[in-house]
This record gives C-alpha cells, sequence and structure tokens, in this order.
C-alpha cells in the first residue's frame, strides 16, 4: 500500500482522543462457552436487548473491505439487506483505503502465485494453506468481479502492461524477487484519468453501494460501540452503535462483518505491541482499535499483532506538531540520518520500494532499502524501529534537493529545519553532542573518499559528502502505513476464538486482522480488501 496524502498532528490526537474515550466491547453475558458454537444455527437464548433495527447483514467500517462485503451482499444476495456503519462522517471510511495508490494485487496462475503468497509467510506459519489457498483463488476474480459490477476494461490499467497506463513509471512487480515464483504477481489499478471522478477503486464500490440503496443502508458518524452475543451459543446476535448520543441496537439475521482496519491512531496499542514511539501514521485517523477490543470482549483470538508496514523517517516540524503532506521520506542520497546522539544508526537507503525492486540485480541479502518499512539486516528483511526523534543532517547542496520534499519554499523559515555555518554550530541548535555530531560528519566524509559506507554499506547512488556550508537539519520522526493485526480468521472469513473455533455469525475482511503475517507485497492490502470482503459475505450469507 502506497498512501498519497497525510494526516495532521491535530487530528492524529483528536481522533484517538475520541476513540479511548468511547466505551466498546460486548453485551455483558458471563459464561458464555463456544464449546458447540462452530456454526450459528444453534437455538438462541434471550439476550435481554430490545433490537430497534433489524439487517441480514451488518458491516462495521466503510473502507475498502466494508464497501466490497456491502456490494457483494447488495449484489449477491438476493434481496438480502445489508447495514454498513461507519464511524467517521466520509463515506469512504476514516481507515487507509481512500489514501492508498489502490493497487490491487491479482493473477493469472494459481498455482505460481499459490507458491509465491505461501513463501511470503517465511517462517512465520500462522495463516493456513487454506486461507492462502482462499486468497489467491479470489486474486484471480478480482478484473472479471469489478466488470461484473459495470466497470469497463478501461477504467482500470494493468501495471503488467508495459504499454498502459504506467508506462515511464514502473513495471509493476513481485517485490520479493529472490522468491520463486514471482512473475505471476500483477496488479490492476483504477486509471487516474478516469471520467466521472471514478478514479480509485473505492470511489467505483462506493458509486456502486449507491445504486443499491434499495438494499444497502449506508450510515457515517455512526461508530459500533459492542456486539451483541447471546450467552449460550455465542453467536453474535447484533451491534449496537451511537446515533448522536443514542445507543441503537441492531439485529443482524445472517451475521456481522468487521472491516474496521488497524489501531494505528491508538498511541498505546502502538506503544503496547510496538513500544513505538512518537511515530505518525500515513492517514487512518479513525483507525483506533475499537474493533479488536469488540473482538476481545466476545471471546476472539488475536494475530499478527506485531505487523505493521514500517517504520521510515519523516520530516517533522522543529516543535514536534506539524508533518509535511508528502509521504515520502527525505532522500537518503540528499545526507545523513543521526539520532539524539549524534549518531547515524541506518543505512538509510530505500533501495527496494513499494511494489517495485528497484535493485534486482543485487544479491538483496547485500541489498539495504526497505520493503514497506522491512530493512534488510544480517541478510533478513524485517521490521526495524526507529527513535522518535532523528535528524536528517545535509549540507548547502543536499538540502537544495532535499527541499523537493517540503510543501514550501522554506523549510527554515516554516520551522521544519535548522540552519548553521559550521556543523558545531548546528549540533548545538538541534542538541546532539558536539564532539559526537563533528565525529560522525568526518567519518562520512571520509568513507566516501575510501570508496564507499563500510559502517552500514549503504548503496553508493546519490551518495555524497557533507561540506559545504551552511549545513542543514530537519527533524524526522518514524512514519507508517498500516498495522495488520487484529481477530484471527479463517478461510471462511470467519472470526475464531482461542480454541480456534468460529464465533458464529462473526466474521471479518481486510486489514482487520490482516493475513499477512511476516513480508508483503505491495497491492496485498487492497486485494485482501476485495477477497475476503467477498469471501466474508458470501460466507454470512450461507451462499459460498
Amino acid at each position: 500500500m502506497h498512501m498519497e496524502t497525510g494526516t495532521t498532528r491535530r487530528s492524529f490526537l483528536v481522533g484517538t482522543g475520541v476513540a479511548l474515550g468511547t466505551a466498546v466491547g460486548a453485551v455483558a453475558l458471563g459464561g458464555c462457552s463456544s464449546k458447540d458454537a462452530s456454526s450459528g444455527d444453534q437455538d438462541l437464548a434471550s439476550t435481554g436487548v430490545d433490537f430497534d433495527e433489524e439487517y441480514d447483514v451488518v458491516v462495521v467500517g466503510s473502507g475498502l473491505a466494508g464497501l466490497a462485503t456491502a456490494v457483494t451482499v447488495g449484489t449477491e444476495g438476493d434481496g438480502a439487506t445489508c447495514l454498513l456503519l461507519e464511524k467517521s462522517d466520509s463515506p469512504l471510511g476514516g481507515g487507509n483505503s481512500a489514501f492508498s495508490g489502490g493497487m490491487i494485487m491479482t493473477t493469472d496462475n494459481y498455482d505460481d502465485c499459490l507458491e509465491y503468497v505461501k513463501a511470503l509467510r517465511g517462517e512465520n506459519e500462522t495463516v493456513s494453506d487454506a486461507i492462502c489457498e482462499a486468497y489467491v483463488r479470489e486474486a484471480m476474480e478480482h478484473a472479471n468481479w469489478l466488470r461484473s459490477l459495470g466497470a469497463p476494461d478501461d477504467f482500470y490499467v494493468s501495471y503488467e502492461d508495459p504499454d498502459g497506463f504506467c508506462q515511464g513509471v514502473y513495471k509493476y512487480d513481485a517485490e520479493y524477487t529472490e522468491l520463486d515464483p514471482n512473475a505471476s504477481v500483477h496488479g490492476i489499478r483504477f486509471n487516474p484519468d478516469n471520467p466521472d471522478g471514478l478514479t480509485h477503486v473505492i470511489k467505483f464500490l462506493s458509486a456502486k453501494a449507491d445504486e443499491l440503496a434499495d438494499v444497502i443502508t449506508r450510515k457515517t458518524k455512526a461508530p459500533a460501540v459492542r456486539l451483541i452475543q447471546d450467552p449460550v451459543s455465542c453467536a453474535i446476535e447484533g451491534v449496537t452503535y451511537l446515533d448522536g448520543n443514542k445507543e441503537v441496537n441492531v439485529r443482524a439475521n445472517k451475521g456481522v462483518v468487521m472491516c474496521c482496519g488497524g489501531f494505528e491512531n491508538n498511541p498505546e496499542m502502538m506503544a503496547n505491541y510496538f513500544k513505538a514511539y512518537g511515530c505518525h501514521p500515513a492517514a487512518a485517523v479513525h483507525n483506533t482499535g475499537d474493533g479488536i477490543v469488540m473482538c476481545e470482549k466476545v471471546g476472539a483470538s488475536m494475530w499478527h499483532m506485531h505487523g505493521i508496514a514500517g517504520f521510515w523517517p519523516h520530516v517533522v516540524s522543529l516543535d514536534g506538531t506539524g508533518f509535511t503532506s508528502n509521504l515520502e521520506m527525505i532522500d537518503s542520497g540528499y545526507g545523513i540520518l543521526v539520532g539524539t546522539n549524534g549518531r547515524r544508526f541506518t543505512p538509510e537507503c530505500p533501495a527496494v520500494s513499494y511494489g517495485n525492486n528497484t535493485r534486482v540485480a543485487l544479491d538483496l541479502k547485500l541489498t539495504n532499502g526497505n520493503r514497506h518499512g522491512d530493512y534488510q539486516s544480517g541478510g533478513e528483511w524485517m521490521t526495524r524501529h526507529l527513535p522518535a526523534v532523528s535528524w536528517g543532517i545535509f549540507d548547502a547542496a543536499g538540502f537544495e534537493k532535499a527541499t523537493t520534499y517540503f510543501p514550501f519554499d522554506d523549510p527554515v523559515a516554516e520551522g521544519f529545519a535548522y540552519s548553521a555555518d559550521t556543523i558545531e554550530g548546528l549540533a548545538a541548535q538541534i542538541d546532539v553532542p558536539v564532539e559526537e555530531l563533528t565525529r560522525t560528519v568526518a567519518t562520512w566524509n571520509a568513507m566516501l573518499q575510501n570508496g564507499g559506507d563500510t559502517q552500514f554499506y549503504r548503496a553508493d547512488d546519490g551518495v555524497a559528502p557533507i561540506v559545504e556550508p551552511p549545513f542543514y537539519a530537519a527533524r524526522q520522526c518514524p512514519w507508517f502505513l498500516n498495522t495488520d493485526g487484529g481477530p484471527e480468521r479463517n478461510e471462511f472469513g470467519q472470526i475464531l476464538d482461542h480454541d480456534k473455533n468460529p464465533i458464529p455469525n462473526l466474521y471479518s475482511a481486510g486489514e482487520f486482522g490482516s493475513i499477512w503475517s511476516d513480508m508483503y507485497n505491495g497491492g496485498g492490502n487492497c486485494g485482501e480488501c476485495l477477497a475476503f470482503g467477498r469471501i466474508s459475505a458470501r460466507n454470512c450469507l450461507g451462499i459460498a
């Protein structure tokens, strides 16, 4: 997933405050046991809940996964009704989908793509073969499904096509070229030049949901706050959501599909699961982990809580309150990164990036860079934590290039960088040990004179010494795309309890308990939203 816009620190904190101040969970139904709760067909005991509304399917979250689920209900449910609840005020959801690049991972070779997807699990085989098989089966159908909903062929373009929209940008390939077979992975994306504003898959599905208003009811500013669970069978009977300050209990005759995204905007969860401080999400202002709490309360098992697409260094204002709107990191070719101790801590170079392997000729066990936040370390690719505060250090020539990453002409005047005529003067301004920063810069310059970075083996493309005053320092914070953790699901989209049994009538789709457990290929998240949106809707309706 490659994000295209960002959030402010103000909205980041405000969104979190709302979530943490809202009671979420399940109706208090002590003694629920899941021993015989493998389906939702049991006679239900009385929960004592008076239902105000009734639908066949309730979908929580109106991002890409939620819209794919609702549209599947609307088009394949033979008149089944669907309530699509959204916490934010946007019909496109308050999570990551609308801000993503909209890339959809697909394939035309089931066997090879299945082998590749299994290889992406690495040593973390928490995701079963059956789940991988379900994902790849649906991945083969993405284009046909979009066509069946009314999208003509020229509404979207394949990154595989060298003569298509992306000619001159990059061909979409598998990111992990060292894994075989990888040539089976392709990507499609809606053309940004499409007429009628249908420039992203989420806009297309939103328009389709509007066409199905006779069976799909959409509500924004309507956060779900608890699941309603039968105390005997453990089956989910419905959801309580807020309409203003009023709680509304809605019965879900067939089931509930949770499409709530991750917990990117919940600092407490981020600290607990990642020990990540001072980090900033690319989007997902409303992704505060509410659905995770709700599902925990009804006995759901969690998985992949460690999973994250991050971290990158990202420019933040000197006072730590403002962020640039451009989501790319400061290009390492323009300078170096140091921590608050004045020392380098990373090779800095984004050599492998966003569905596009730019250094395929090199041995990737020796290549520095990142793949959606995974960095090569010791010959393996893994998540790397970054300091809460770090500094991009540039000389005049490097900063001249780096200013392309700022949305204003003078980053110093706007409070996003310091400048000084000497490295010593710069160190004093950013409050790092003077002797350490001067030694770091001197070491960097000397290494370049002697053939390259022997400290972190940074790639040599674009590197330059830091010698030309004035010198600059731009503050950085850890930045990330999305979390992957949440309730564990099976190949049918069912959410599982701690005994690995399905919680009856409860399903999920998208990044809410994502299937990505180790390595992640670009387009896989949007592909997962569509795949499990359809899978969960069909199984919830009993038509799979």
